[in-house]
């Protein structure tokens, strides 16, 4: 039988209640409080008792003291007078317990407690309004993609995934701020009655948002197809994973050699600082030299393209150069592919035709005509203003005969302005969404050769 046990639960840090109740049902199991720390709470195993908890909040008190203060210590005996016995604490937070059937409270103004937590959120705040903030943004800009962008957003592992990071932070904080100004509102209307308002905070709602970060992190790891981000991922987890235990580990040293508050606060921000550039600084520049020297690839070479300029004009050339791209989800996989002359022959003068398309696969079908909409009008925000002050869209699609592509539907890109076709086509096979850029025109042979090598 296990004499120890270990709990992580995100109480938001002014939700006593809570944090009260839970640890009275541990208590009623046989697991008494033992010590709090960052990465959790820890129990020791004793009889099943019914115990009260009480959470206040000691200002004067520091994550970074080496121990009690004189004045902590008084205000210890203080409550220990009153049968109230200190289980844990962190910082300003302190935990009693007491065996009493029911004990004198040791907060009995309603109107010192809310002060206390009032002074005590007024540190965590700024940073909740900053993720608040953050969040809103982030996931803001992600569900606009998801309207208006869907094949970006829906193709990419990383920006699915992450995406939804942001959003569920932006759901917390926002949940999390509203759940504490209600409380601290009811709070100062029943302070003059001497009543106290239980807390009530978000705790479920962090868990969950914790839930989805770890699947997110599995999901990119899993889905994404360029090693190269994966090792990077794995780097900076590793990197932030370091920090953490570092920084804690010079704080907690600092406090068994009794050192200053001071000293202890000086010492570990600016280990915390110089080890933040100096793990992302390096894990950046390994990253630039990998690529930089082939080390780290990223796969997309041995993709094969579909189409090339060779397959449609029957002319060998091992001149040019052939660009690719790929990004796949459980919902969308793109592929893109761009065939051109290098650099030096384009400086030489020497311009072949070039090639350039994107096969789109959309692997559930709801998504499909969502996806055809947001290609058809991608250019739609292209305009110019004519000379008599008239602004005018420059690209339009139009409808094209489908048959020379064996295709359910066909659109050619046309010239608005000047009302001439494009050599651009969008392609609409079931599932599957080709747009095609060739830099010359296309035979009806070369049509149907590259719906060949382009259908699904």
């Amino acid at each position: 039988m296990k004499n120890r046990k270990w709990d992580f639960i995100p109480f938001s840090y002014y939700d006593r209640t809570s944090m009260e109740r839970h640890l009275e049902k541990r208590a009623a199991q046989g697991w008494l409080l033992e010590r709090m720390s960052n990465l959790g709470w820890y129990y020791k195993r004793t009889e099943p008792r019914r115990l009260h908890f009480t959470v206040t909040y000691y200002l004067r008190a520091s994550q970074f003291d080496a121990g009690p203060t004189e004045e902590q210590r008084e205000f210890h005996d203080f409550c220990l007078q009153s049968g109230w016995k200190l289980a844990a604490s962190s910082g300003q937070m302190q935990v009693f317990y007491n065996e009493e059937a029911d004990p004198v409270p040791i907060d009995t103004e309603p109107a010192l407690e809310l002060e206390r937590i009032g002074k005590m959120m007024r540190r965590v705040l700024p940073f909740q309004f900053f993720l608040l903030v953050i969040g809103f943004w982030m996931g803001g800009s992600w569900l606009w993609s998801l309207t208006h962008s869907p094949i970006d957003l829906l193709s990419s592992a990383y920006n699915l995934a992450t995406g939804a990071i942001w959003l569920m932070l932006f759901l917390w904080c926002a949940a999390d701020l509203i759940r504490y100004f209600t409380w601290r509102h009811r709070a100062k209307k029943a302070a003059p009655l001497g009543e106290f308002v239980p807390t009530k905070g978000c705790h479920k709602l962090m868990l969950a948002m914790m839930a989805v970060t770890a699947l997110a992190l599995v999901y990119i790891f899993a889905a994404d197809r360029k090693p190269g981000l994966r090792l990077t991922l794995v780097l900076m987890l590793a990197g932030y994973a370091l920090m953490f235990l570092a920084v804690n580990g010079v704080k907690n040293f600092l406090k068994r050699q009794k050192a200053s508050r001071s000293l202890n606060r000086g010492v570990t921000l600016t280990v915390d600082v110089v080890l933040a550039f100096v793990l992302m600084g390096g894990i950046m520049g390994g990253l630039l030299w990998g690529l930089r020297t082939g080390r780290i690839s990223t796969m997309e070479e041995l993709i094969e393209p579909s189409l090339s300029v060779e397959d449609l004009t029957g002319v060998e050339d091992d001149r040019y150069i052939t660009r690719r791209q790929t990004d796949s989800t459980f919902l969308i996989t793109r592929r893109s592919f761009h065939q051109d002359s290098s650099f030096d022959q384009r400086q030489a003068g020497e311009n072949p035709v070039y090639l350039d398309y994107t096969i789109v696969d959309v692997h559930l079908p709801f998504l499909y005509n969502w996806c055809v909409e947001e290609l058809l009008h991608d250019r739609d925000d292209w305009t110019a203003e004519m000379e008599d002050g008239e602004e005018v869209r420059l690209y339009t699609y139009m409808a094209a005969d489908p048959e020379p592509w064996g295709a359910e539907q066909v659109w050619q890109r046309w010239w608005a302005v000047e009302d001439t076709p494009t050599g651009e086509w969008l392609l609409c096979w079931s599932g599957r969404i080709v747009e095609l850029e060739p830099g010359f025109d296309l035979t009806q042979a070369q049509m149907t050769l590259a719906a060949e090598k382009l259908a699904p």
